[in-house]
């Protein structure tokens, strides 16, 4: 078994503003998770919700404390909770998971389409126990494809309609090349 490389938990000095700028203290998970852009929970194995920061309320309209400690099968189809459970297995097995599709249900009834990246969470000794999600709101990717095939739609429409325009209009100067081909058949006729 490859070992584990250790975490620092409180770095001496934290370089990066070239200023040789000191900061002591450790950063706490809760703060981190808490500050996230993207809506982050912590989930123990059986599916049950241990923390959520605000874009998670945000994103589904819940209060934290409708959140926390809830399973996520309540937000989430039975179908779905299965592929959650899927995806903590691969989690257990590979120690992360990328974009598994989640459509939770939102306080409102909307339903949410939404990507999951998922990494196990682990105790001190490795064990894992958990899963800590990303969701990734899908909503305004899935308008920019319905747009998009909105108007792959509307362009193959236009593009039948050319086709049968230029069906036309080079049938009818088809006709009036052989009606100019017999008038001037009838005229040499008549001169003849």
């Amino acid at each position: 078994m490859a070992r584990r490389p250790e975490v620092v938990t409180q770095p001496d000095v934290v370089k990066g503003d070239g200023r040789g700028a000191k900061w002591r203290g450790s950063l706490d998970a809760d703060i981190i998770i808490a500050n996230a852009p993207d809506p982050v929970f912590v989930s123990d194995l059986e599916g049950k919700i241990l923390q959520a920061n605000d874009a998670v309320s945000q994103l589904l309209g819940f209060r934290q404390d409708e959140v926390l400690e809830q399973s996520l099968s309540r937000f989430i189809s039975p179908e779905e909770t299965r592929e959650f459970t899927a995806a903590l297995r691969e989690v257990v097995e590979r120690g992360v998971t990328r974009n598994a599709r989640l459509n939770p249900r939102s306080a409102s009834g909307e339903v949410i389409p939404t990507t999951l990246n998922a990494s196990a969470l682990r105790d001190p000794d490795g064990k894992v126990i958990g899963a800590i999600g990303i969701l990734r709101d899908m909503r305004a990717y899935e308008q920019v494809v319905r747009d998009l095939e909105q108007s792959k739609t509307e362009l193959q429409e236009k593009i039948l309609d050319l086709e049968k325009f230029e069906e036309v209009v080079v049938g009818r100067e088809l006709k009036m090349i052989a009606l100019e081909k017999e008038l001037e058949s009838l005229r040499k006729k008549s001169k003849g």
